[in-house]
């Protein structure tokens, strides 16, 4: 894994990252990893759902075909 260095963290940053690798039990360098992951997650969300455009257009249409599905019987 390649090293990051993080210069000048403001310290509430600082204060906050160290309590949630407390409150996991993580390390440091494993809790920012999990944040940075997280935080990739939420930001790819709202770029267009995190998928290309070539994704997209097929969720699309799985999505079309199964509102043509029938409905099966109810039990």
């Amino acid at each position: 894994m390649t090293d990051l260095v993080l210069k000048d963290i403001d310290s509430v940053l600082r204060d906050r990252i160290r309590r949630v690798a407390e409150a996991r039990g993580w390390s440091e360098h494993e809790t920012i990893a999990q944040l940075i992951e997280l935080g990739l997650f939420a930001v790819e969300a709202e770029v267009r759902g995190g998928f290309d455009d070539a994704e997209v257009d097929v969720l699309s249409e799985a999505i079309a075909a199964l509102k043509d599905v029938p409905e099966g019987q109810s039990f």
